[in-house]
């Protein structure tokens, strides 16, 4: 099919070929195959050309093209079972090569045959799945049979399979803190805390420190720690916060962190007080991007940055290093971390709305919006704290 028996299509190749050499392409002579012609115009469209360049490309192949008649459905007949087989709607349908849209061949033909089948079986079982027709392990083992598409169809029903289990989980887990909401107790109100909440004002600042919550066990630092994070998202309009579990573990999963709906993040169990000095350059939420889940490939590595965002660490007494905290030149420098030393639980023993309250604490008062003036209510047990000198005179 060269292309001097068609001198239109010969012209056409030849005006290709002009503009391919005034670009630096490769040239074609005026017999070339019709996939060269046709691939010469995809890489000359690929480039940056004017309009007028632009339609003369175009023009030019539509012309070559039209040199071409029209491809027409074909019966081959298959002397080996007898049958006919009409193809040209199964491959213009589904995607496959020039070569196997021009084929005759038995075995090619029966090839495409086989995968347009599969192709529209897995096509009806989709449609049942969608529809609740089928369930998930019916839908598999019918989709396996077909084979055409299942390895796709697997990826699909894992991922989905996960998550529903973590939508079902996130359910659970809220339902769960919804139900034990009316058993909270009234937290109190710890100077440390109240300025920690003040440095996050909305403005924007270099460096803030991280709040420790140190203490022993049952007494609430992990339930205090999401309290303070609430109280620093009403401030900045966040209304959630990140949770995570840190332990002797010297990495943070932090690929669920969100900016947009997160107020900071809480570090709960933080084995070793050290951790926040060998991560401070991250913790203390300068205005940078770090990155996160970093390895030899870094497939599964994410960006984050806690700028203008809170960290709370919570310490149980176990922890290592606790007395740094107070004696490092850095974890003492309350610019960097501010420590909050629990010795009892941090609500309140006795509810507003149903008597009198205590104050066991010289630094702690009960967490109220309009809090009563300090002073000892009548029929109040008696405080328990130490006694102040007697003044002389």
């Amino acid at each position: 099919m060269g292309g001097l028996r068609n001198p239109e299509r010969a012209a056409q190749v030849r005006v290709l070929s002009a503009l391919a050499r005034q670009h630096g392409l490769e040239t074609l002579n005026d017999a070339a195959a019709r996939a060269k012609v046709e691939k010469l115009s995809r890489d000359l469209l690929n480039l940056q050309l004017t309009d007028e360049v632009r339609q003369q490309v175009v023009g030019a192949t539509a012309a070559f093209q039209a040199t071409y008649p029209d491809a027409q459905p074909q019966a081959v007949q298959n002397p080996a079972d007898n049958k006919v087989w009409k193809f040209s709607a199964v491959q213009l349908t589904y995607n496959c090569s020039q070569g196997e849209w021009a084929s005759q061949e038995d075995d090619v033909l029966k090839r495409l045959f086989n995968r347009f089948v599969g192709f529209l079986i897995g096509w009806w079982l989709d449609n049942l799945m969608k529809a609740g027709k089928l369930t998930r392990a019916t839908y598999l083992h019918l989709a396996a049979r077909v084979t055409v598409g299942f390895q796709k169809r697997l990826a699909d029903c894992k991922a989905a399979e996960r998550y529903l289990q973590e939508e079902s989980l996130r359910s659970d887990v809220s339902a769960q803190q919804h139900a034990l909401a009316p058993a909270m107790l009234p937290m109190k109100v710890y100077p440390q805390v109240e300025e920690f909440i003040g440095l996050h004002d909305g403005q924007a600042k270099f460096r803030r420190p991280i709040l420790a919550i140190v203490g022993g066990t049952r007494l609430g630092k992990s339930v205090f720690a999401g309290h303070v994070l609430r109280r620093v998202g009403e401030r900045v309009n966040l209304a959630d916060f990140l949770e995570i579990t840190v332990e002797d573990s010297e990495q943070m999963d932090l690929a669920e962190f969100d900016r947009r709906i997160h107020a900071g993040v809480i570090l709960d169990g933080v084995g070793d007080a050290l951790f926040l000095k060998r991560h401070r350059e991250t913790l203390q939420g300068r205005p940078k991007v770090v990155k996160g889940g970093k390895s030899a490939t870094n497939v599964y590595a994410y960006s984050f940055s806690f700028c203008a965002r809170a960290i709370v660490a919570t310490f149980d007494l176990s922890a290592r290093n606790l007395d740094l905290l107070e004696t490092d030149h850095w974890l003492s420098n309350r610019e960097n971390v501010i420590l909050l030393k629990l010795t009892e639980p941090v609500y309140s023993t006795m509810r507003m709305d149903v008597g009198p309250f205590l104050f066991e604490d010289d630094d702690a008062t009960p967490a109220a919006s309009h809090r009563p003036a300090k002073r000892q209510w009548l029929g109040s047990p008696v405080r328990q704290g130490p006694l102040l000198p007697a003044r002389n005179g």
